[in-house]
């Protein structure tokens, strides 16, 4: 479908400058059952809903799909859609040390920063300043409008908690159910943010070393997992491998263990024989894993998801400054969250020479008080997206309702327990509203959905 540029603007109108937006639709499995579209975000930003949608369609709940046409889109700035055009080649970007420690190394992430930012905005033009989550929290009820739904129901997840917190804020009336898994708290500093979803990586990390010291096939150290891991880490920090037109250095070790520990439990294994082959002088089974994390394809061309989710982090802001700034939250975010507290602050490096303002000058907190209720997800150890952040969501929306999941994974339903999923079925078919703080006692073991944030 078309929408303007500027998301306000009407696209029909006469010279409006236009842009596409990719859709996917399953309609409901049981047309006389059916109850209205449910609109699905994966998070990111720069994840595919088009992709997401498509996936869900086969994997939600039998009656989830049976009421509800599965709906999803790639958000204005990514794939399918009219996106952020950065270039296809980004190996430079992650070749450097995102969490420096010496001048040389600083003025290397900042160079290479500034390269990547100023290619994002001579390629994408007027679309650099037209991508934030305002524009496409525009284009979520542009959609609704499209599809003649006089509500929508809304699924999700991390980045896409914050686009459905919005739109509950902006078009309460437009919302039937909303169901938010794996909050942003969109109240905290950038800083802040970054320093706790670093400590959330950090807590996971401490869990898979508990896994790692109770198993016998763990080869970064039988009763100290901890020490074989931070002697890895310090000598490809020291001497990143050189491979065949690659690196692999600490920025594609900190990326690599990150995405294998959004999937909690589940990713125990394979970290672990990642590390061990590492130890071996192989880095395939880790270069693989960080790969994926920032779209990299086996050709080296790369999928426009990174440079998405840093286009729209850095027009949404608040900015953490320039980089003298940058190298003070740096150090703050390095002590605070030794294990990916720099690196985290790092990533963000190319904001301070964007070619668009940050739209927000502090963090501000979301109320949707004239939506019905939201129900929010907060699973209990989610590397990701803290569980103080889905209470802090529940709180600020003043009408959530939060339910703890367990787990380590980033978010969590589908769950396919016992008690997750019936909560949220019904709530989404039946509107029943669960109570208030509730809790899922029971184990699970999920594979993760949703993309990092910064």
């Amino acid at each position: 479908m078309k929408v303007g540029l500027r998301a306000s603007d009407n696209p029909r109108a006469k010279g409006a400058k236009v842009i596409n937006l990719e859709l996917f639709r399953a309609k409901a499995a049981e047309s006389s059952k059916r109850i209205g579209v449910l609109l699905i975000n994966p998070g990111g930003p720069g994840g595919s809903g088009f992709d997401a949608a498509r996936s869900l369609a086969t994997a939600l709940p039998a009656t989830i799909r049976n009421h509800f046409d599965i709906v999803g889109w790639d958000p204005r700035g990514t794939g399918r859609s009219t996106h952020i055009q950065c270039g296809d080649r980004l190996d430079y970007l992650f070749n450097v040390d995102t969490a420096p420690d010496s001048a040389t190394e600083r003025r290397a992430l900042e160079r290479v920063s500034k390269r990547f930012a100023e290619t994002c905005a001579k390629k994408s033009g007027d679309l650099l300043s037209n991508v934030s989550s305002f524009d496409t929290v525009r284009d979520m009820e542009s959609i609704r409008s499209a599809l003649h739904e006089k509500k929508i129901n809304f699924l999700g997840y991390s980045y896409g908690t914050f686009l459905g917190a919005l739109y509950a804020r902006d078009y309460p009336k437009r919302v039937r159910s909303m169901v938010l898994d794996g909050a942003v708290d969109p109240s905290l500093s950038p800083e802040a943010s970054l320093i706790e979803q670093a400590q959330g990586l950090g807590r996971s990390l401490k869990l898979f070393f508990n896994w790692c010291d109770s198993s016998n096939n763990c080869a970064i150290g039988a009763r100290r997992a901890s020490r074989g891991y931070e002697a890895l880490r310090l000598a490809i920090d020291k001497r990143p491998l050189r491979l065949k037109n690659r690196v692999f250095g600490p920025t594609q070790f900190d990326l690599a263990v990150s995405s294998f520990l959004y999937s909690g439990e589940a990713g125990y294994e394979y970290l672990a024989a990642g590390l061990e082959e590492l130890l071996n002088g192989d880095p395939a089974t880790l270069l693989e894993s960080a790969d994926a994390y920032v779209g990299r394809s086996s050709s080296g061309n790369y999928d426009g998801s990174w440079s998405a989710f840093l286009a729209v982090n850095c027009l949404d802001g608040p900015s953490l400054g320039n980089e003298v700034e940058l190298a003070a939250a740096s150090n703050r975010a390095g002590i605070a969250a030794k294990d990916f507290g720099a690196a985290s602050v790092g990533l963000g490096y190319p904001c301070a020479a964007w070619g668009a303002k940050a739209l927000l000058g502090d963090a501000q907190p979301i109320s949707a008080k004239n939506a019905p209720p939201i129900v929010i997800i907060g699973t209990r150890d989610d590397p990701i997206t803290p569980v103080t952040w889905a209470e802090g969501l529940a709180a600020q929306l003043g009408n959530g309702h939060l339910v703890v999941a367990p787990g380590a994974q980033h978010t969590s339903y589908p769950s396919r327990d016992g008690c997750l999923d019936p909560i949220i079925n019904s709530y989404f078919v039946r509107l029943r509203v669960p109570p208030d703080q509730a809790a899922c006692p029971a184990p699970q073991v999920v594979i993760a959905k949703g993309f990092p944030v910064i």
